[in-house]
């Protein structure tokens, strides 16, 4: 890991990096390169290589087990990058975004447009737009999110805004950091546009309560999802005693995150996004 950010570092010209994240667990596939990989971000940020560590596509646990290793050597998880938007509001997303609040942890959510479905551009029946992924999704998803669009399009005409930025807007509500993608100047102008105002806790509630309503969702990433823990395998509750500023409340939810079996079975499809 070491050897791999000092030569990144050469490629970009600069001696060190903001941040070092690694963009998913090998719990599911690789479980015994983690703890390295863990110890290869903390050996970075040790050296001065990287200025933050953040992983990617963590589930809570996964997320526990990581703070838990490096707060042995005095350093934290700084960032959690995840699928996060109103097509990605599941009691995953949920459970994880109340486990990095205990821990500090910012969340950062990618899709926050759920690949353009939220833009409005696309209906059900539509031209479905170029690219495998989305020609697999769209019509699988779209007809089933109309709650969700007619209220996206009726908050956007009250605040005089874009569905899009609404989209975007939301994930900033809900004290998460969205990365919006952008292929053209008239995209990212756009997503500006998302910026310097906040949706009411009403309209919040309203959109909720319409993706509540969808009789579809985004696929989840397999990477964020483990396998259920063996019958009989004990729980592995992190030491409270690396996180001695942790309320007793606090600590209850930082320690049932930890037990928590992720949402699919070993019989429901994993696919990747």
């Amino acid at each position: 890991m070491v050897r791999a950010c000092e030569a990144s570092l050469r490629r970009m010209g600069r001696e060190s990096m903001e941040m070092g994240q690694l963009h998913w667990s090998t719990a599911n596939y690789a479980p015994w390169q983690e703890r390295p990989m863990w110890d290869g971000l903390g050996d970075c940020r040790e050296r001065g290589l990287i200025a933050d560590i953040g992983v990617s596509n963590y589930g809570p646990r996964q997320i526990v087990k990581v703070q838990r290793r490096l707060a042995e050597r005095g350093l934290a998880v700084a960032t959690a990058q995840v699928q996060f938007s109103l097509l990605s509001n599941t009691p995953l997303q949920r459970e994880l975004k109340a486990v990095c609040d205990d821990l500090g942890i910012a969340l950062i959510a990618y899709s926050p447009l759920g690949l353009g479905m939220l833009s409005g551009k696309y209906g059900a029946g539509d031209a479905v737009p170029e690219g495998r992924l989305r020609r697999f999704l769209f019509p699988q998803i779209l007809g089933g999110i109309g709650p969700l669009l007619r209220e996206l399009e009726a908050v956007a005409a009250a605040r005089r805004k874009t569905m899009a930025q609404v989209a975007v807007n939301w994930c900033i509500a809900k004290d998460t950091i969205p990365i919006v993608g952008a292929r053209t100047l008239a995209q990212a102008e756009e997503n500006l546009g998302a910026l310097g105002w906040l949706l009411s806790d009403a309209e919040v509630d309203a959109l909720d309560r319409a993706a509540a309503a969808c009789t579809a969702a985004m696929t989840q990433n397999a990477f964020q999802v483990r396998s259920p823990r063996r019958a009989g395998t004990p729980p592995l509750p992190p030491p409270l005693s690396q996180v001695p500023a942790l309320t007793a409340v606090t600590r209850n939810a930082y320690t049932r995150a930890s037990d928590r079996s992720d949402l699919l079975s070993p019989s429901e499809p994993r696919r990747s996004i």
